[in-house]
């Protein structure tokens, strides 16, 4: 038995040496996955339901909707790592991380923008009232997966399962949103538009769901390894 545990834990010697980083860079990959996928997919359905996309409007929405993705489930993922006991800790991660990345994804969106020469969005009262309930959505994502991390018995279905039910409801505030704001100024909201909001604003908190819940079994056995080769057992 003995040798055994001392195999295993020359064998994993180096990955003792695998920093916090390690597993961040793991989740800003998968991060970054996600916002190419949900950017295709959301093409997909904006298409599907009649609606036109340029090439130039996949780059700024490519770029944009990647920049959000990689900070904010990079940002959620921290405490998967530093605290992963504590729900409230991942909550305040994702309510400080969700302003920074939707202003950084604006500023991404606005500069490729300027960059191709297409028409660059106005900041107005609808960018700051959507980043406001998106900042109060990942916090709220953040708590709920911070407790399903520190549950034993949760399961990638669970994490879904989360982020479905937290983008249902969030999203049906942006969505309604984006309503208010187009009746207000006497346009109605396109068929297409409506979609592409719905796919965006559902697939992305159960694609960040995903991200959190394989980051943390990843850290996880990180953890493991490192309690076998101290001896912990």
């Amino acid at each position: 038995m003995g040798e055994a545990a001392a195999a295993v834990r020359a064998g994993h010697r180096d990955a003792l040496e695998w920093p916090v980083a390690a597993v961040l860079a793991r989740a800003a990959w998968f991060a970054i996955l996600l916002g190419l996928t949900v950017q295709v997919l959301v093409l997909v359905a904006k298409i599907a339901a009649g609606g036109q996309s340029s090439r130039l409007q996949l780059i700024v929405d490519v770029a944009s909707g990647v920049t959000w993705s990689a900070l904010v489930c990079s940002g959620v993922a921290v405490g998967t790592v530093l605290s992963r006991h504590r729900a409230a800790m991942m909550g305040l991660l994702g309510l400080f991380s969700a302003p920074v990345a939707w202003a950084a994804a604006k500023g991404v969106q606005r500069g490729v923008q300027s960059m191709l020469g297409v028409p660059v969005e106005t900041i107005g009262p609808l960018v700051y009232q959507v980043g406001i309930v998106k900042t109060l959505e990942y916090a709220l994502l953040g708590v709920l997966l911070g407790r399903l991390v520190r549950t034993p018995s949760s399961t990638l279905r669970t994490h879904v399962l989360t982020g479905l039910l937290v983008g249902l409801a969030f999203g049906g505030m942006i969505l309604l949103l984006n309503y208010m704001h187009a009746s207000a100024t006497g346009a109605g909201l396109p068929v297409a538009r409506i979609v592409a909001i719905c796919v965006n604003e559902l697939l992305f908190p159960i694609g960040c769901a995903t991200v959190i819940y394989y980051v943390a079994r990843f850290a996880d056995r990180r953890s493991a390894i490192e309690r076998l080769a101290a001896g912990g057992g």
